[in-house]
């Protein structure tokens, strides 16, 4: 995984250079059993049995499926950073499972919150597609298994949020001039009074970090999947042209100063010897408005978004192959982007 160059992220989507990733997620229980948080090791087990022997069953699909209890601290940490489980499931106990696709644009979590999770990622602003693609994956699912629904409440979940079609639509966000020019705290209280949340990079019970922001629905009860979806991309891309506006802004307001900061933070990153998670995450997305002011060269999105993987804790460790303490991440880190960017230059 920490060598393949066809994942899904890797790819070129609609209007990337602000909309990192899209997502949608449906969230199902087995009819007649427990949610998982309420059922015994058995029950956990049988349910885990028969989502995976539903997804075997899918052709085509080539997907591959983690036992949880079978990976260590560091691999789950690991699936985390790569948004292909949750915190929520990495930290807990009992029977659970991770299902995803080579590719990783394709997943599953099992026995989290709810009995299923199924997921679908796509780069740029691409709901549309993500939720096309869902429904070709959880309809053949809803016929080899039968899904507890209620015929007012919808598909019932542990969690009343998601009650209803039990889907969260989100976009993953770069909105960097909007940071820079304080009209973020603004922006995002409109999102939230539209029905909208912000989360972190890696989804719910994460925060925030440098100007990266996932917008999502806050519940899916009596809401159409195409209208959560539609709602969703309408504001992602009016959030996608004030950012536009503010980088503008930014530009013509700062002219060289603007370019300046950013060639800096290129040769901060390319001599370094440490460097913290926050500094680099902060300095790689000042790259990305290089990258796309065409102020930074041989240099792609593509590779930033490896990037933005790459240095994160878990990531670090297995690319050195051992356990990092604090200390030797920041070395680690430091060494990686240096070796990264030792062809970057200025434009």
């Amino acid at each position: 995984m920490l060598s393949s160059r066809d994942d899904w992220f890797l790819k070129p989507g609609p209007q990337w250079e602000v909309a990192v990733s899209s997502r949608v997620r449906f969230a199902r229980n087995l009819d007649g059993r427990r949610f998982p948080n309420h059922s015994g090791a058995q029950e956990q087990r049988e349910a885990v049995e028969a989502l995976e022997m539903a997804f075997a069953s899918l052709p085509g699909e080539n997907l591959q499926v983690v036992p949880l209890k079978e990976v260590g601290p560091l691999d789950r940490q690991f699936l985390v950073e790569r948004r292909l489980i949750s915190v929520e499931l990495a930290a807990g106990l009992g029977e659970r499972g991770a299902v995803f696709n080579p590719s990783e644009g394709v997943g599953a979590l099992l026995n989290e919150e709810d009995h299923l999770r199924l997921q679908v990622f796509k780069s740029g602003l691409n709901l549309q597609e993500a939720l096309r693609r869902i429904r070709s994956l959880e309809e053949p699912l809803a016929g080899i298994l039968s899904f507890a629904k209620d015929p007012v409440l919808g598909y019932l979940t542990a969690c009343p949020t998601n009650l209803g079609w039990g889907l969260r639509a989100s976009v993953m966000l770069h909105l960097p001039a909007l940071v820079y020019t304080n009209q973020i705290l603004k922006v995002l209280e409109g999102v939230n009074q539209v029905g909208l949340v912000v989360r972190g990079l890696q989804g719910e019970s994460t925060r925030v970090q440098s100007a990266f922001f996932q917008v999502s629905n806050q519940s899916s009860l009596g809401k159409r999947p195409a209208e959560i979806v539609e709602h969703v991309e309408r504001v992602a891309r009016q959030l996608i042209e004030v950012e536009w506006q503010a980088r503008k802004t930014v530009f013509s307001q700062e002219g060289m100063a603007a370019q300046d900061r950013i060639c800096r933070t290129l040769g901060v990153l390319k001599s370094a010897k440490l460097m913290v998670l926050e500094e680099a995450l902060d300095s790689l997305s000042a790259l990305r408005v290089g990258v796309e002011g065409r102020i930074i060269r041989d240099l792609s999105l593509a590779d930033l978004n490896r990037f933005l993987l790459a240095v994160q804790p878990a990531h670090l460790a297995k690319a050195a192959g051992q356990e990092l303490g604090p200390e030797d991440q920041l070395v680690h880190r430091a060494t990686y982007l240096r070796q990264a960017l030792r062809q970057t230059e200025p434009a």
